[in-house]
């Protein structure tokens, strides 16, 4: 990666955004600014993307895992609490395995490959194989309102078993079981102590006498409780995955979705086609997308102008090249622009207007519950917008299926449903500002 080059457009960046200094944060994150890391605890080179404190998410890294450490360096046994973690694979295949070291939880095996989700669920020990890239990354609040580790230090992690290692430095760096350590978005440094849960422990019932009416019935089995009582959200159609989460059924969620889960549609509004990931209620995170997006529709079908309130929603950049515009359609909001291409993490700040441009394949996502504690949306609609152009489109069924400006809008994480709810904004408009003169018995000394 070119480190000067990135320099330069650290300083363009930082430029462009104070447009609007009333907005803190970065607009966009490249390649070539994160921080390539090797992580003895997974034998993984990564690079890291500097999140700041006011971001929902709490880490993004690239990672790049061989198979030969498999042998000689497997991956360190480890549990993220708190929040769910959510890989998406770009290239190579694997397994993952949960319940490693957990006698409460039934161990579990998933085959995955490129274009495929893995979501590692929170509280639960996993370790990962095989030869694979990927984007990681987890929010800083689940969506039970649980905050991830510390503000500055929001990647938690507690390690379960101490692998191997083939020289006593490399086994050196890594952690002992029990060790809980917060580190920050750069993996540079942390806090580090005991976990306050040491231990998982099966409780033993007993009846209290001899009275049938207080006896336990030992035969009874908590899973098989579970799984009768609880429906579930099919999230995949394999059912080889199905029946492997049913092992551990108070844990909802898929743990790997596939890519032929991913039906793809047409998103009029923006031009472009999607694949929307079934994500559902106990996600962290409100939305995954694979967006496909030509060039050519710049022309005839450019994106519309539309901001999503109180969240962030963020762009990793899988390949091609574009331009992002802040502020289209919004008076309030001076216009920031911002070129990107494969590599870039795009931010695009809560409440603020924004159009695409280029052609450029993508993955969308934004979390559930913002770094404020502010939740956008529904459980059962966590995507939300509200659009600020209606732009042209060379079909009148085309034209009929885009939101009108003022329109605000929640939708589901696949996108195949939404409600629109009044216009939460009547009106904007710059307040009054030089009026001193009419009291000069208070600002006489301006």
């Amino acid at each position: 990666m070119n480190r000067k080059r990135g320099a330069m457009n650290v300083n363009e960046d930082r430029l462009e955004s104070e447009k609007n200094p009333i907005v803190p944060g970065a607009r966009i994150i490249r390649g070539e600014n994160s921080r390539r890391c090797y992580v003895h605890q997974t034998a993984s080179t990564q690079w890291f993307y500097p999140l700041s404190e006011i971001n929902d998410l709490a880490i993004f890294t690239y990672i790049e895992k061989k198979a030969s450490t498999d042998v000689d360096r497997p991956w360190a046994v480890q549990v993220t609490p708190d929040v769910n973690q959510y890989i998406y694979i770009l290239k190579g295949s694997g397994t993952v395995i949960f319940g490693v070291g957990d006698n409460s939880f039934e161990q579990e095996s998933y085959r995955f490959a490129e274009q495929e989700l893995v979501i590692i669920p929170r509280g639960i020990s996993y370790k990962i194989t095989g030869e694979w890239n990927g984007v990681w990354f987890h929010a800083r609040t689940s969506v039970y309102g649980t905050v991830a580790g510390t503000n500055r230090f929001p990647h938690p992690i507690i390690t379960i078993e101490k692998p191997s290692r083939p020289n006593k430095e490399e086994a050196a760096a890594l952690y002992e079981p029990g060790t809980y350590i917060c580190t920050d978005p750069l993996y540079t440094s942390g806090v580090k102590g005991k976990h306050p849960f040491e231990e998982c422990v099966t409780l033993t019932d007993s009846a209290r006498d001899n009275n049938e009416s207080t006896k336990v019935d030992q035969s009874t089995n908590a899973n098989d409780l579970y799984e009768a009582v609880t429906p579930i959200d099919k999230q995949t159609k394999d059912d080889k995955n199905l029946l492997e989460a049913k092992k551990n059924a108070s844990v909802l969620g898929a743990r790997v979705i596939k890519y032929s889960d991913v039906p793809s549609q047409y998103n009029a509004n923006a031009g472009l086609k999607q694949r929307c990931l079934p994500l559902t209620w106990n996600d962290d995170i409100a939305i995954c997308n694979l967006a496909e997006k030509n060039a050519s529709s710049d022309a005839d079908r450019p994106f519309d102008s539309h901001a999503h309130p109180d969240i962030e929603e963020y762009k990793y950049i899988l390949s091609g090249a574009g331009t992002v515009t802040i502020g289209v359609g919004d008076e309030t909001c001076e216009v920031e622009t911002y070129e990107f291409k494969a590599g870039d993490l795009v931010i695009l700040p809560r409440g603020l207007a924004h159009v695409d441009s280029g052609g450029y394949t993508a993955l969308y996502f934004h979390t559930k519950q913002s770094v404020f504690g502010k939740t956008p949306g529904t459980s059962l609609y966590p995507h939300n917008a509200y659009v600020y152009t209606k732009p042209f489109r060379p079909t009148k069924e085309e034209e009929d299926a885009l939101n009108e400006p003022g329109t605000y809008l929640l939708m589901n994480s696949r996108e195949t449903y939404a409600i629109h709810l009044p216009n939460p904004i009547l009106r904007t408009e710059l307040l009054a500002q030089e009026m001193k003169h009419l009291r000069p018995d208070l600002f006489s000394e301006d």
